[in-house]
């Protein structure tokens, strides 16, 4: 016997899994918060310091990573292209000059906030 799924009940299921899985640690940010950080590195008033480079970047990082493994997961929403983008920054460390360093956070951000585009852009 074969059953079929109603679409609105399998979305809710995929997007409170992904909620979930994305702010289940501790030391994942909630997702307002990401979205200051992203604001911070990328609004118009963004005028970072290396103090404010060196509290950013972990917790960009930290969200980075966590949305990788979400992206890898069969109907994450992230498409293939996005996700192979994303991957690309993995193997780019965070410089030691400022204006590199600069440029490295608001290419993370960017990241960040395109793969948190593509993954609640089918939430319910």
């Amino acid at each position: 016997m074969t059953t079929t799924a109603d679409p609105r009940i399998t979305a809710l299921i995929l997007a409170t899994m992904r909620e979930r899985f994305l702010l289940a640690s501790p030391e994942v940010p909630v997702v307002a918060d990401v979205f200051e950080d992203l604001e911070a590195v990328l609004g118009p008033y963004a005028d970072l310091t290396a103090a404010d480079l060196a509290e950013l970047t972990p917790r960009l990082h930290t969200v980075f990573h966590r949305l990788l493994v979400v992206a890898r997961q069969p109907n994450s929403g992230v498409s293939a292209v996005t996700a192979a983008a994303a991957r690309n920054l993995l193997d780019k460390p965070l410089p030691f000059e400022p204006t590199q360093a600069l440029g490295y956070v608001r290419r993370l951000a960017v990241t960040v906030g395109g793969l948190l585009d593509e993954l609640l852009e089918e939430l319910p």
